[in-house]
């Protein structure tokens, strides 16, 4: 992780929407990785969108933990937005609220049709992200001001030359090993007028491709670099789970086995079968080119922006 002490050490210690790049597969999960080493996945949210939320396990798990689901129609997100940004005024920890300003993950396509929207707007092209949408930063700005202290610009970037960063890699055993840049902004530094916090959106997203240049020139980002450690609990937990539920599943399954039942060993393996496909479903949202039609939105669409 790179960045100032300053804002390093105010890291889970106050409320913040956090604003990542969105360009990778894995990316999500290495900000959940950042969230449970300074303790706060359990009050960690996210804006996402909608279809995620009928995943089987992973996006029951979201909804169950209040993630805050996108139907990408304004007005009617606008609504949830509001309104649930405000019970998020009442959590009794510190939360972390995880912000796409991008809206999708970067492709080369996705870019090519950004950039001709920057062109028409006649706002500077960007590199490395698409052209952010303004729009649900606004509402965060507005909705939230009053009790969350600090907005936190995150850029993550992996090693130039290693091999893309995929869910597949990671459930292969693939160490993935993610550089992540922090810099902090005190949320009074964003303005209040819509068309001044827009352009602040903007210049902050020109400033992250500015970082993420850096990276692919020089390897790493500026600020000083550290390797946060893990946390023994988070250990603890992991061999806990593990124990309690693997081993009774060995057990039965050597228990199928031996009863020598053809009818149980068959449904053994159509269990299993169930569990691969789901997985595979799974896999297939966090693949880029599964991801949504960024660009493909109709006109007027794109002139609210």
């Amino acid at each position: 992780m790179y960045g100032t002490d300053a804002d390093i050490s105010k890291i889970g210690k106050e409320n913040a929407v956090l604003l990542m790049n969105h360009k990778y597969e894995t990316d999500m999960i290495s900000g959940w990785t950042v969230c449970e080493r300074f303790g706060c996945l359990g009050t960690s949210r996210a804006l996402i969108k909608e279809s995620v939320k009928y995943l089987p396990v992973v996006g029951w798990s979201m909804f169950f933990i209040e993630f805050l689901f996108l139907k990408r129609d304004y007005e009617e997100d606008k609504r949830t937005i509001v309104k649930q940004l405000k019970e998020l005024k009442n959590y009794p920890k510190n939360f972390w609220l995880l912000l796409f300003c991008e809206g999708t993950r970067f492709t080369a396509e996705k870019h090519q049709k950004s950039m001709e929207v920057a062109r028409k707007k006649g706002v500077p092209e960007l590199k490395h992200h698409l052209l952010p949408r303004t729009r649900g930063f606004l509402l965060c700005t507005q909705g939230i001001r009053e009790y969350i202290p600090a907005f936190y610009d995150v850029e993550i970037h992996f090693p130039n030359g290693s091999p893309e960063p995929t869910l597949m890699g990671l459930l292969k055993g693939e160490a993935q090993h993610a550089h992540i840049y922090v810099r902090r902004i005190p949320t009074e530094e964003i303005p209040e007028d819509e068309d001044a916090c827009a352009e602040y959106c903007h210049e902050l997203y020109r400033i992250k491709d500015k970082n993420f240049e850096y990276f692919e020139q020089n390897g790493r980002f500026p600020e000083k670099v550290r390797v946060i450690p893990r946390r023994p609990y988070t250990f603890l937990i992991y061999t806990f789970w593990s124990v309690l539920l693997v081993v009774p599943l060995m057990k039965y399954l050597v228990g199928v086995v031996l009863s020598g039942s053809t009818f149980m060993i068959a449904g053994v393996v159509m269990g299993g079968v169930l569990v691969s496909l789901l997985l595979q479903k799974m896999m297939e949202v966090t693949q880029i080119s599964k991801g949504s039609s960024y660009g493909h939105a109709k006109e007027n669409d794109a002139k609210k922006e």
